[in-house]
C-alpha cells in the first residue's frame, strides 16, 4: 500500500505538476486592491474574480509556497500615445508590500510618473526580493523614480525603454553613464 501511494504521488507530480491549492489570502486581497489601477483588468476573460489567485491571468506564484513571485501588469495601449502620455499617475509602492516573494514586476505602459508611499510605513526591506522591474513606456519624472530605486535592494534588471528619462544617473551605487529613454 505504501508504494502505491508513493507511486501515485510521483505520477501526479510528473504529469500534473505541483501547485499549492490556494494562494495566500493577504496576497489575494492585495491583488484586488491593485485591480482599479489597471484598466485592462476589466477586459472580457479577466480571471481576477474568485478562486486560487495563483491561477489568475498576469499572476505567477511559487509552486512550493503559493506566494506571488511575478506580476505582469503591462498595459498595451492602442491608439494615440499622446492621449495616454498626457495622464500622469503616481503609484503607491506600499500596494506591493504584501507580496513577500515578489521577484519580477512588469508595470510597462501604465502612465506612471513616479512612486509614493503611505505615511508611517517603514520603507526598508519591503520589496527586498524584487530582481526585475519593468517601467518602460511610462512617463517617469527622474527625481521621483530614482529616489525610490534604493528600496529595491535585490534589483538586478531595470527596464526603462521609452520612459521619458535621459541623462546620467547613479542607480543603486552603480554609476550608469547614460539612460536613453526618449519616446520614439
Amino acid at each position: 500500500e505504501y508504494w502505491k501511494l508513493v507511486w501515485a504521488f510521483v505520477l501526479a507530480f510528473l504529469f500534473g505538476g505541483y501547485q499549492t491549492e490556494a494562494c495566500w489570502e493577504i496576497e489575494k486581497a492585495a491583488l484586488f486592491q491593485l485591480k482599479p489601477f489597471f484598466p485592462h483588468f476589466d477586459d472580457v476573460g479577466n480571471s481576477w474574480v474568485e478562486g486560487n489567485c495563483c491561477r489568475w491571468n498576469w499572476v505567477e506564484c511559487s509552486t512550493s509556497t503559493g506566494r506571488v513571485t511575478r506580476l505582469f501588469l503591462e498595459f498595451s495601449y492602442v491608439g494615440d500615445k499622446k492621449d495616454i502620455y498626457s495622464a500622469r499617475r503616481y503609484f503607491n509602492l506600499s500596494l506591493f508590500f504584501p507580496f513577500k516573494e515578489l521577484k519580477s514586476l512588469n508595470l510597462r505602459g501604465n502612465t506612471i510618473a513616479g512612486f509614493i508611499h503611505n505615511q508611517g510605513i517603514k520603507r526598508s526591506s519591503k520589496l527586498n526580493k524584487l530582481k526585475i522591474l519593468d517601467l518602460s513606456e511610462n512617463k517617469l519624472l527622474e527625481k521621483n523614480i530614482l529616489s525610490h530605486l534604493p528600496e529595491f535592494t535585490s534589483l538586478k534588471t531595470l527596464f526603462l525603454e521609452n520612459c521619458g528619462l535621459q541623462g546620467s544617473f547613479d542607480i543603486l551605487g552603480k554609476f550608469v553613464r547614460k539612460i536613453s529613454c526618449l519616446s520614439s
